[in-house]
């Protein structure tokens, strides 16, 4: 099933009741996803846990890897909705705000972002999750990044584009390092925000970049 078609398919169903059954859905595979990882979620079982029918089930999402792509879709949606991500001065303090929204969900939800990390890792070039995962990344950062350079905080001859997938990179990359044991749990906040700053830094100018620096400082 492409894309499009999925979510055509998932928009149909906005009444009160259907958005409710969809969320109930979704928050059972993100509790299976956490408890037996995405190998071992059952569509079978998800139908029955979250009280609905198989085949109404497969009207909604029409396979298991799109229930995992409205799952993952959904979490990061809700990140983005945190008070202090939305609610932060767009450009770089949203950035650095996302940064720390990620980190904590990491922290609190382990199992579920080692699954993410490891599914992403070994999905090929073409595989949906890309998107949802890095592609929406990508946009967050250029959308911010953009926003930065319209308030003259950025470096006038900067290429947009690849900041964004250099940044975004970075991000991922540390959570690579904590799937391969090289990073504790624990210490992934700081380290997220210690590399998104060293990130930035070379990219703004005047008093941005000081603040930048002092909050660097900070860190140690």
């Amino acid at each position: 099933m492409g894309a499009k078609t999925a979510q055509a398919r998932r928009t149909i169903y906005s009444s009160p009741r259907q958005q409710e059954r969809q969320q109930r859905i979704l928050t059972v595979v993100r509790e299976q996803i956490t408890a037996v990882g995405y190998d071992g979620i059952n569509v079978r079982d998800v139908a029955a846990a979250s009280g609905v029918a198989l085949k109404t089930l497969y009207n909604l999402y029409g396979s298991k890897d799109e229930l995992l792509l409205a799952a993952v879709a959904e979490l990061l949606n809700d990140v983005r909705q945190l008070e202090y991500v939305a609610g932060a001065e767009p450009g770089i303090p949203r950035l650095l705000g996302h940064t720390e929204a990620i980190a904590t969900q990491i922290v609190e939800t382990p199992a579920y972002a080692d699954t993410m990390a490891r599914t992403l890792f070994q999905a090929g070039r073409n595989h949906r999750l890309i998107d949802v995962l890095l592609g929406s990344s990508v946009r967050l950062v250029s959308e911010n990044l953009q926003y930065a350079m319209s308030k003259g905080d950025l470096i006038e001859t900067l290429d947009l584009k690849e900041s964004a997938q250099v940044l975004a990179g970075h991000q991922w990359s540390i959570v690579l390092l904590w799937s391969k044991g090289l990073i504790a749990l624990d210490s992934i906040p700081g380290a997220m925000l210690r590399s998104s700053l060293m990130s930035l830094i070379p990219l703004c100018r005047g008093a941005r970049r000081a603040q930048l620096e002092q909050q660097l400082g900070f860190l140690g």
